[in-house]
Parts: structure tokens; sequence; C-alpha cells
């Protein structure tokens, strides 16, 4: 079979550097997609590529994404290329979404009903699903406080399943200040509490209600001790759940009720 003359056969290509910078954090206003579905996903959410690398031998992709951006690279340089063991047929170089902040989120209040608050988790992976809890809740919005994973890393947002890429995302810098704007704006508030809360299933939850869920040791942050804790019960000889469990069990009583 004939080589195509356009793909990239060389360890040097700057395309394939550029996707070693942003996998390696060292392009903060770029974020990295790997595989099919979240590169649709960015596509679908209205989002354009920057770069999108597709292994050789994957023609039905290389045709489905065709444009300006998609280069084909050889498989031996693919293998070599993001943060999987395993790379996909494909991965894209997106621009962040727009950055929306505390001040965006005083300014949008008024949108959203439920929402999810999340302080001090420290794996992007249980960010990215409980974004996803989020989304399937129906969830309008995630604020995020200063501190642990952030939300554009590859592993959050494979985490998500594209998640993130849909939910509006706020990064406030002052937790305090952010409660005090929802508590002012109507939203009651709770934080899931591994022992002394609330039961779950006796909670009443309001149509415009904050559900915020701390690291994974289950300690709140101070800002956090105005709101309602809330305990989920547990039969046998179980401590506590994983972050992301517990959060959707939150989430989705919170949507119920």
């Amino acid at each position: 079979m004939e080589e195509r003359d356009d793909v990239i056969r060389s360890r040097t290509n700057p395309c394939l550097k550029r996707v070693d910078r942003v996998a390696r954090g060292k392009e903060p206003d770029a974020m990295l997609l790997e595989g099919e579905r979240l590169v649709l996903d960015a596509l679908g959410a209205g989002l354009e590529a920057e770069l999108l690398l597709v292994r050789e031998d994957h023609a039905e992709l290389l045709v489905r994404l065709q444009g300006p951006a998609t280069r084909a690279v050889a498989a031996p340089l693919f293998e070599r290329l993001g943060t999987l063991a395993t790379p996909p047929g494909v991965l894209g170089v997106f621009s962040r979404p727009a950055k929306l902040d505390g001040s965006a989120l005083e300014a949008r209040l008024p949108g959203h009903g439920l929402v999810l608050g999340v302080a001090g988790i420290s794996d992007p992976g249980n960010l990215g699903a409980l974004a996803r809890c989020a989304e399937a809740a129906g969830a309008s919005a995630l604020i995020l406080a200063p501190g642990g994973a952030r939300p554009f890393t590859p592993k959050a947002l494979r985490g998500s399943m594209g998640s993130l890429l849909r939910l509006p995302v706020y990064e406030v810098t002052d937790l305090g200040r952010a409660v005090s704007a929802l508590a002012g704006a109507g939203f009651s508030q709770c934080v899931a509490a591994t022992r002394g809360g609330a039961p779950l299933d006796e909670a009443v939850f309001r149509e415009r209600t904050v559900v915020w869920m701390s690291g994974e040791t289950g300690e709140a942050p101070p800002e956090l001790s105005v709101c309602d804790p809330i305990t989920i019960p547990m039969r046998g000889e179980v401590e506590s759940l994983n972050v992301t469990v517990a959060g959707a069990l939150m989430l989705f009583a919170a949507r119920q009720r």
C-alpha cells in the first residue's frame, strides 16, 4: 500500500511537541481531549479544535473529522502521545472554555436551580465523575472552590464523560464570598457529612439548592460550617462511601424532593 505523504512520521514534528506540552500542563489555556467520545462531545458543545491528531490506520475517523486542524499520525508515533498507557485513535487540543469566576457566578445566580459545589476534592477522576453525576441529576452548574483537582485536566475530563464541557464551571477564589452570595440569592445549602448530620432520607430540599461535597477524607472547609450537614445512613460496618457515590445519592435526592 502506498504511504500517504501528509502523515506525520517524525518525532520532532511541531504538532507532536504541542500535544506533549499540553499533556504536561505547560499550556494552561489549552486542554487535551483523548478519545473519540470526548473529542466529539467537545465539537458538539461548540468548541473549536486547534489540533486533531488521528492514528493513520483509523481511516473512518480521518474522514469523519476531516478539516484544517486534522492530521494523521503514523501508528508507532501515536502510541507515544497523550497521557494514557493505550492511546485511543484520536486526541485533540482545544482552548479551555471561557473561565467563569466568582463575579460571573454572582451575575448568573438567578438562572440556576440545583447546583453542585465541590471543595477540596483531590482526585481529578472523582471531580470528573461528580460533574457527570451533577449533569445526570439535572444540576445547572458546578462551583469549584480553591485548592484540589482542577476541571480541565485530562483525567478530570475523562471522568466527566463530557459533562465538564457542558456544565458551567465557576472556579471561585473566595469560598466564603461564594457561600454568602448563594445565601443572599435564596439558595439553601447543604454539605455531605460522614456522621452527625441530618439523615438524607429525612432531608427536605428546596428548588434552589447547592449540594456541597468536600474532600475525600470527609473534612469540610470552615466556610461551609454555615451549611446544613446531611449524613447518608449506612448499615453494617461501612464507615463511609466513595465521594462520587455519596455525591450521586445527595444530588438525586435533591432533584426528587
